[in-house]
């Protein structure tokens, strides 16, 4: 027996805010606005959102303070913010953490007598609605009922029920254009580990949860290694966008393993994006689970020819490397030509040699 729920409505495509704007008014009658402190402005978003909500004359308060790696002050702040203006729904903007601390806020309000500790308790609470704008394509916030807060003493902690989906997710990768090589690079590995530990976690049990994970996994094998010296091209951005998407599906269903368990420490104390924290643990976690059960890996990381050889090392530098490694090429003439195939060792340490 296997289970499917999602309960977080899509609209994507360019424009896309704009063409469903009255969705805004469906959902409430004064929003909270929840940012970052740069990305919702730099990507247009958060000027998009605002301008909506005064055209269909929806009052709305802004909390742009949310840092990466939110922290319970944090939420608390945004959720005082909340209180004090009667606010009665949340539009979160940006990457996984506005989105993440968004949902904690909203949680917070409806439930006033609680603090940030008793989202832990495992408890499924009543929420706000939530209207997700993601400008990044990496945590699949807006389609997960997750959020990840760091409390007083650094520790990242995750909770999950199902008032915390978005009840509706605006995917527009023209928002996404805006983000650094680095950012992308970050977040989409994000992506990839979900979609890869998801379906580790699974090992084909759900078939839907499958197909998911095969069509995310393989849009950021054949994407990722032409976005990075492409980062204007909408249809790349677009692509991987959806492929985070997906993955958010994914692991909605089946959680992480210990690569993110593991990764959350270099994140909190050290500072390292969450994704490229990921990719440093994840050949590692993944190698000690296939000395268990090698087939479990080999079918979850298709199309990925194997998990790859520590012996082998970069032989060119720079952007050269995601040309070299790419899938495959193309000729004037159409014609296709086989390259070296890409593991998830090299695709990883070009990654993280990116940052460094």
């Amino acid at each position: 027996m296997w289970r499917y729920f999602l309960p977080t409505r899509i609209f994507s495509g360019s424009g896309v805010l704009k063409s469903n704007q009255t969705v805004f008014k469906e959902n409430g009658t004064k929003a909270l606005v929840v940012t970052g402190r740069s990305s919702a402005r730099l990507s247009g978003a958060l000027d998009d959102a605002i301008e909506i909500l005064k055209n269909l004359d929806v009052p709305y308060a802004l909390f742009d303070e949310v840092e990466e790696n939110p922290s319970f002050a944090t939420v608390e702040k945004g959720g005082r913010i909340m209180e004090e203006n009667d606010c009665d729904f949340v539009v979160a903007i940006g990457g996984g953490s506005p989105l993440d601390a968004a949902k904690a806020i909203s949680a917070l309000n409806k439930n006033r007598e609680i603090t940030c500790d008793d989202l832990y308790r495992g408890d499924s609470l009543v929420a706000f609605p939530i209207i997700a704008i993601p400008t990044t394509s990496g945590t699949g916030s807006e389609v997960t009922p997750y959020s990840i807060l760091t409390d007083g003493n650094g520790i990242k902690k995750g909770f999950g029920m199902p008032s915390a989906f978005p009840i509706v997710s605006f995917l527009d990768a023209g928002y996404t254009l805006t983000m650094s090589r680095e950012v992308t690079l970050a977040t989409a590995l994000d992506a990839l580990s979900h979609s890869l530990e998801g379906e580790i976690v699974n090992n084909g049990y759900n078939p839907l949860v499958k197909m998911l994970s095969v069509e995310s996994t393989g849009i950021i094998y054949r994407v990722l290694p032409r976005l990075i010296d492409r980062e204007r091209d909408f249809a790349l951005r677009e692509k991987m966008q959806y492929a985070a998407m997906l993955a958010g599906m994914v692991i909605a269903h089946t959680g992480t393993t210990a690569v993110h368990a593991a990764g959350y420490p270099l994140s909190s104390f050290k500072g390292v994006k969450h994704g490229i924290a990921n990719a440093v643990t994840m050949i590692k976690v993944f190698e000690r689970i296939a000395q268990a059960d090698p087939e479990r890996i080999a079918r979850a990381i298709e199309p990925f020819k194997d998990l790859g050889s520590s012996k082998t090392s970069s032989i060119a530098s720079g952007s050269r490397k995601w040309r070299l490694f790419s899938p495959r090429r193309r000729y004037r003439d159409g014609r296709n030509c086989r390259r070296r195939p890409l593991t998830i060792r090299k695709l990883l340490e070009i990654s993280i040699e990116t940052f460094t």
